[in-house]
């Protein structure tokens, strides 16, 4: 067995070689997001299923505010009339070899200087700082033009956001207002008062509208990003507030459009949109105008299709869900993944109980044929155990979740496989319901995992 193991992180080595030395894809304006989508897990906020929340007892009052006769309006589509303008908020998809990049942040306190666990950086690509329609408002980082200028990045190989507000290329370095950064196989927070590339300090890239979902075979599974023109404080999932209006919603206060809406008379693409609002909701993130829900941009989009439908919304189709709300088990936290309920770890056949048996491990798998199932699990020792997908003579995966609470206050995972088939390895942590996923592509040679960020659990 000892030297099966040692053959297994000899080929896992090798297979991750082979990996990195592949030619990478360039940086890529509306690339193909790395899955599983949604973006996050999903307990994540983004992705809660609202229909079910209770109402606000001032939920009346509050669109009152905003109007009842007041309507939606879709802030996003492609090309505007005045080159380079654009519509809606690009974002791009860089591979892990993309360099990390200084900046200067002028919110420096409440700014991230890199990805969590990772050295300081943010991986812009070269491109952005002369070609346009790769920052927000289409106009280059070379460029003195205003607006928000969100610059919104994900590392597809790393699965990481990186998202910057107000960026600008001085001609020898980055500066921006603020900036974050978010690993997607985990639901972390803000510190409370903190405020992110967006004013209600949440993410903005698993918030917009896509093309790729909207027109995709599947139902869209998060919320969306809106605005209203003034706001009052902040609640959960938001930690940071940008106003103090009597009267106004707060940032982070969740929308839902009423299940008794009729959308049977909208087109195909529309209706999928106006579903998701019933199912997920939307949350407001920034101060701006009134019900403007926030897309990406895309050349494709059909304002003359989008425009008048969302304009037939009103406020009065619209209700609060309870301020602060969280789904059952909480929806991640600031300082953990985010996930369920605690749960006490009962070992089967598909699960590792690891460290003291606080620890659920199980891993599913899906193979170049389509063919999917769960990992068969063979513990080993108290932190460690092995998986097997086809056969038990045939071992896929080594995993361990070790105590570092004593180093960095984080509990760690490594784990190692010897696969190029599609896998999803998570860990829950039994006592507080916390959980991370790790994710490998179909066809790619699973790399190690050294996380020793992993879960941010420890007493």
């Amino acid at each position: 067995m000892n030297a099966a193991r040692s053959l297994t992180l000899a080929l896992v080595a090798a297979g991750g070689a082979l990996a990195g030395g592949a030619l990478a894809q360039p940086p890529q304006v509306g690339g193909a997001l790395p899955g599983p989508l949604p973006l996050f897990p999903a307990g994540h906020w983004w992705n809660a299923d609202v229909s079910q929340a209770p109402v606000d007892p001032g939920s009346a009052a509050f669109l009152q505010f905003v109007g009842p006769n007041r309507g939606m309006h879709p802030d996003f589509g492609g090309d505007a009339p005045n080159h380079p303008e654009i519509y809606g908020i690009p974002y791009v998809v860089v591979p892990g070899s993309q360099p990390r990049l200084g900046v200067t942040f002028y919110y420096d306190d409440e700014s991230d200087v890199g990805a969590p666990g990772d050295p300081p950086g943010y991986p812009i690509p070269e491109e952005a700082k002369s070609q346009p329609k790769w920052i927000e408002g289409g106009y280059p980082g070379g460029s003195t033009a205003g607006g928000d200028r969100h610059l919104l990045i994900v590392d597809r190989d790393r699965r990481q956001l990186f998202e910057l507000y107000d960026v600008h290329w001085t001609g020898a370095q980055w500066t921006a207002g603020s900036g974050a950064a978010w690993r997607l196989d985990e639901s972390r927070r803000r510190p409370d008062g903190w405020t992110s590339a967006d004013a209600a300090g949440l993410e903005i890239l698993p918030g917009l509208v896509r093309y790729d979902e909207v027109y995709g075979p599947d139902p869209i599974r998060h919320a969306f990003r809106v605005t209203v023109r003034a706001t009052n404080g902040d609640v959960y999932p938001a930690s940071h507030r940008a106003g103090s209006t009597a009267g106004a919603l707060p940032m982070g206060a969740r929308l839902r459009l009423k299940a008794s809406k009729d959308l049977s008379g909208y087109a195909e693409p529309v209706r999928k949109i106006f579903q998701a609002m019933k199912t997920y909701g939307l949350i407001v993130a920034d101060n701006g105008s009134d019900l403007y829900v926030t897309g990406t941009y895309d050349p494709r989009w059909n304002n003359g299709l989008l425009n008048p439908a969302f304009a037939s919304l009103k406020g009065a189709d619209f209700e609060v869900i309870q301020l602060g709300w969280q789904p059952p088990g909480g929806g991640g936290g600031g300082g953990g993944g985010g996930g369920g309920s605690p749960e006490p770890c009962v070992p089967g056949p598909t699960k590792l109980c690891l460290n003291g048996d606080r620890f659920h491990v199980s891993v599913t798998w899906r193979d170049f044929q389509g063919n999917t199932g769960q990992g068969r699990a063979v513990p080993e020792t108290a932190d460690s155990g092995l998986f097997w997908f086809f056969s038990a003579n045939n071992l896929e995966m080594l995993v361990k979740v070790l105590d570092g609470c004593g180093l960095n206050d984080r509990y760690w995972v490594f784990a190692a496989a010897t696969t190029s088939v599609e896998y999803h390895l998570t860990v829950k942590d039994g006592d507080t319901g916390a959980e991370k996923s790790w994710h490998n592509t179909l066809g790619v040679s699973s790399p190690a995992i050294t996380d020793t960020n992993a879960l941010a659990v420890c007493p």
